[in-house]
C-alpha cells in the first residue's frame, strides 16, 4: 500500500522548495504528445539555453493528464490559458534554477540522499496513514517499512535525488539570513500582548456637506505633479460573434437513449459500481462506483433527492433529470440518526453535451461567418445573417478579456492585428465558436486633464475634507490633560465614545477593521494614557487604553525557539523569493510561443 502510493508520484515529481512561490519543478520523463515530440523548433531561451518545443509540450500533457486526474473532466478555455503561462513559467524557474545550481557547483551524494532518506522523508511519506501512530508520523513505522527487502524505494531516492539540490541552493541563497532577538521579541508581543481600548472616531463624511470649494489651478497643480498616475497603456476593443456550443435535441434523446440502455443492464444483472465508474460524468463520485454515501434531506437537488427518498433499499431508479443532467440512482440503504431519515445510494449521471457532429455543425457555420466577414466585411457579414454583435470595453494586453475570460490566443491575435481586422478561424471557447473583428485601438498614452479633470476634483475634496477631520481631533485632543477629560470632554461636544478589546498587534477590531496604526499605537500607549490623533484610512482616532496584558516571560521563554524558527523560515522564503526576482528580472528570457 505504501509503495503503491509512491508510485502514483513517479509519473511527475513535484519539487517543493520549502518556499512558497517556487512552482512545479518539470521534468522530462519521455512523454509524448501527439507527436510532436518529432518536431524540432525552439520554444524559446533562457539565457541563450534552449526549450525545445517537445519539452514545452510535454509538460503541458502532464499538467493536462493531472487535471483530468484530479477534477475528472476536460480541461476548459480559462483553465488551459491558465496552464499554459504557469508550465512557461515552471519551465523558466527550472532552467534558470539549474544554472544556478551548476554556478555553484552544487552536487549530491549517495550518502546524502541515504541520509536524508532515513531521517528526513518527503511530506508524502510523512502525512501517509500507514507512518501514523495517532495521527502523528511514527518512525518506527518508517524505518520498519526501510528495512523490508519487499518494498522498492528506488522512485524516493529519485525524488531526493533530483530534490537535494534546490534545498541545497536555498541554503547557499539565504545564509546570511539571521533573526535577532528583539524581532522573536516584537513578534511574541505582537501576537501575545493585548489591549481593552475607549476610543472616539473623527469621520471625515461628518464634513460630507460642507461645500469646498477646488480650484482649477488646484487641479492642475495635482495633475502636473501625477502624471504617472494617469499613465495607460494599449488598449483595444473588439466587437463579435458567438456561435453558442448547445446540444441539440437530438444529443439530449442520445443521452436519454444511453440512461435508459444502462438501466436495462443493471437489471439483466450488470454491476452498478462497475458501469458508473465507467459512464459516470461526476468526477467527484465515479472513481468510488458512483457511491454518495449517506445523506438526509436537503442534501441533494429535489428532484433527485424525491426519487431517492422514494425508492426502497436494493432498488434502482431513473433516469430522473436535474440541472446536472440525468441521474440513474441506487438505493443501498436506510437509517435514522438524530431522529432524522438518511438514505446510502450511489448514481450515475450523464450530461447533456452536443455531440462531436453537433460541434462540427456549429463550427461549419462560424467558419462560413468568419470567410463571409473576410469577403465583405464584418458588418456587413453581421447584417447579412442578421447575427447578434456584441462588443467588449477597451482592454489592455493581457489574457483577461471583458465578457469573454482568459483567453490567450484571442489576446494574441487581437494585439497584433490591424484595425477592423477579423480572425479568418473562429476561436473555440466554452462560451462557443467566437469571430471578432479589431473595433478600436487606443495606444498608450497619458490621460488628457479633461478626462481625470473630475476623478482629481473628488480626490481633493475628500483629502480636505480628511484635514478638516484631523484638525477637529487634534482640537478635541488639546482639551484633554488628563485621562480623566477624556470622557467629559467627548460627552461635552457629544462625541460617542466606544469601548472595544482586548486585541493583538495582529488582531481584527471590531468596528475598526485593520488598522495597522490603531493596533499599534494601543500596544505602545500606557494604562491610561491618551493618543495624539491617529490616522488611518478611514479617518483619525483619539484612543485611550483601559486594560493591558503585561509581557509574560515564562511564555515567552516557551515559545521563543518556536517563534525563531518561524520567522527565520519566513525571512529566508522572502529572501530566496526576492533572490529569484532579481535573477528572472535579469535573466535575458526569449518566448517564441506565439511562432507555434
Amino acid at each position: 500500500m505504501v509503495m503503491k502510493k509512491m508510485r502514483e508520484y513517479t509519473k511527475e515529481f513535484l519539487i517543493i522548495l520549502v518556499l512558497a512561490f517556487v512552482g512545479t519543478i518539470i521534468f522530462n520523463w519521455g512523454m509524448n504528445i501527439t507527436g510532436i515530440r518529432h518536431r524540432k523548433g525552439i520554444i524559446g531561451e533562457i539565457n541563450g539555453e534552449k526549450i525545445r518545443i517537445e519539452k514545452y509540450y510535454q509538460a503541458l500533457q502532464r499538467q493536462m493528464e493531472a487535471y483530468r486526474q484530479k477534477t475528472g473532466q476536460e480541461i476548459g478555455e480559462r483553465e488551459w490559458s491558465f496552464l499554459e503561462q504557469q508550465v512557461w513559467e515552471n519551465l523558466i524557474q527550472e532552467i534558470l534554477l539549474q544554472q544556478q545550481i551548476r554556478k555553484y557547483h552544487i552536487t549530491v551524494t549517495d550518502k546524502e540522499v541515504v541520509f536524508q532518506l532515513k531521517n528526513n522523508p518527503p511530506e508524502i511519506l510523512r502525512t501517509n496513514e500507514s507512518f501514523l501512530t495517532n495521527g502523528k508520523f511514527d518512525f518506527r513505522k518508517y524505518h520498519d517499512a526501510l528495512r523490508n527487502p519487499q518494498n522498492d524505494w528506488r522512485p524516493v531516492e529519485a525524488y531526493l535525488r533530483t530534490m537535494l539540490p534546490y534545498e541545497k541552493l536555498q541554503q547557499v541563497v539565504t545564509a546570511s539570513v539571521r533573526v535577532t532577538p528583539n524581532e522573536v521579541k516584537w513578534e511574541f508581543m505582537k501576537r501575545n500582548l493585548k489591549a481593552k481600548v475607549k476610543y472616539v472616531f473623527f469621520d471625515p463624511r461628518h464634513f460630507q456637506d460642507k461645500k469646498i470649494e477646488i480650484s482649477d489651478a488646484e487641479i492642475r497643480k495635482y495633475y502636473q505633479a501625477n502624471k504617472e498616475k494617469y499613465y495607460e497603456v494599449e488598449k483595444r476593443r473588439i466587437e463579435y460573434v458567438v456561435f453558442p456550443i448547445v446540444p441539440t435535441s437530438s444529443d439530449s434523446l442520445s443521452v436519454w437513449a444511453s440512461a435508459r440502455d444502462l438501466i436495462k443492464r443493471i437489471k439483466d444483472g450488470e454491476d452498478f459500481a462497475e458501469l458508473a465508474q465507467v459512464y459516470s460524468e461526476d468526477p467527484a463520485s465515479a472513481a468510488k462506483g458512483g457511491d454518495l454515501g449517506y445523506f438526509g434531506r436537503g442534501s441533494m437537488v429535489k428532484p433527485f433527492e424525491d426519487a431517492a427518498f422514494a425508492a426502497r433499499p436494493g432498488e434502482v431508479v431513473g433516469p430522473i433529470q436535474t440541472q446536472f443532467g440525468l441521474h440513474i440512482i441506487k438505493v443501498e440503504d436506510r437509517k435514522r440518526e438524530n431522529n432524522k431519515e438518511q438514505i446510502k445510494a450511489r448514481h450515475i449521471l450523464l450530461k447533456f453535451k452536443p455531440s462531436n457532429d453537433t460541434i462540427e455543425n456549429i463550427k461549419a457555420k462560424a467558419i462560413y461567418f468568419a470567410d463571409m466577414a473576410k469577403r465583405i466585411g464584418f458588418d456587413e457579414a453581421v447584417n447579412h445573417d442578421s447575427l447578434q454583435v456584441q462588443t467588449t470595453p477597451l482592454f489592455p494586453h493581457k489574457d483577461l478579456i471583458p465578457g469573454i475570460g482568459f483567453q490567450r490566443d484571442i489576446v494574441k491575435f487581437v494585439f497584433k492585428g490591424r484595425l477592423n481586422e477579423s480572425n479568418e478561424e473562429p476561436f473555440q471557447t466554452d462560451q462557443g465558436f467566437i469571430v471578432l473583428k479589431i473595433a478600436e485601438i487606443q495606444k498608450a498614452r497619458t490621460k488628457p486633464l479633461k478626462e481625470v479633470k473630475t476623478d482629481i476634483e473628488n480626490l481633493l475634496r475628500s483629502e480636505r475634507r480628511k484635514e478638516l477631520a484631523r484638525q477637529w481631533c487634534a482640537q478635541e485632543r488639546q482639551k484633554m490633560h488628563n485621562s480623566e477629560d477624556f470622557e467629559v470632554v467627548a460627552a461635552a461636544d457629544s462625541l460617542p465614545v466606544k469601548e472595544v478589546g482586548p486585541f493583538s498587534m495582529i488582531d481584527y477590531v471590531p468596528g475598526v477593521g485593520r488598522e495597522s496604526q490603531f493596533n499599534g499605537t494601543a500596544m505602545k500607549l500606557d494604562i491610561g494614557e491618551i493618543s495624539l490623533p491617529v490616522e488611518t484610512m478611514k479617518g483619525y482616532y483619539l484612543i485611550k487604553v483601559v486594560e493591558k496584558t503585561p509581557f509574560d516571560e515564562e511564555t515567552f521563554e516557551q515559545q521563543k525557539n518556536r517563534l525563531y524558527a518561524r520567522l527565520l523560515q519566513a525571512k529566508r522564503q522572502q529572501a530566496f523569493k526576492n533572490w529569484y526576482d532579481t535573477l528572472k528580472k535579469n535573466a535575458k528570457i526569449k518566448d517564441f510561443r506565439q511562432n507555434i
